[in-house]
């Protein structure tokens, strides 16, 4: 019995994109004009501005944790190790980091960067006593060096963390790591 010949059957796509007998990724009408998933939209934008704030609510809260370091004053020569403000720090960095990789989508990680800072400005400017920030002037750095070290170390190293983490998500998204 000879071979059916399929020299017809096997035509490739055609120019529009779709295949010969409606078959293929881009046939069909329900794919037109739909977007890739977490490529565009206002629903990263959404859940980046939802992630940055509450990673800057967790870190302004876990930011004012010190430890001294040779003694309790900083008259008897101690040091303050802000490790709260470190964690804090970490804290966004991996929820920004985490987000940009998950969402694919550059701009991600820097809004939730902005959105994180702006909850610690806001929490640390909040009417009332200073609960949540102490600033950082000549009084608070002789009377309570530690928290006065902490909050300067959390709000300024927010935006710091944000440049390095963004480079280093535009170096994971460009070459991306292979998956099991």
């Amino acid at each position: 019995m000879p071979a059916p010949d399929l020299r017809d059957h096997q035509q490739g796509p055609t120019p529009s994109g779709q295949s010969p007998d409606g078959v293929g990724p881009r046939s069909g009408p329900e794919r037109r004009g739909t977007r890739p998933e977490g490529r565009r939209g206002w629903v990263p934008l959404l859940v980046a501005v939802l992630i940055g704030a509450g990673v800057g609510i967790l870190g302004t809260v876990l930011h004012l944790h010190f430890s001294w370091i040779g003694g309790t004053t900083t008259e008897e020569g101690a040091w303050v190790l802000p490790w709260g403000a470190a964690l804090a720090l970490l804290l966004v960095a991996s929820a920004q980091l985490w987000w940009t990789l998950r969402s694919s989508v550059a701009w991600t990680g820097g809004v939730v960067a902005i959105a994180a800072f702006t909850t610690a400005m806001v929490l640390g400017n909040w009417p009332g006593l200073d609960t949540f920030a102490v600033a950082a002037n000549d009084y608070t750095l002789a009377v309570v060096p530690g928290p006065a070290i902490a909050g300067t170390v959390w709000v300024w190293g927010i935006p710091a963390v944000a440049i390095i983490t963004m480079l280093l998500a535009q170096s994971l998204l460009r070459h991306p790591v292979a998956r099991d």
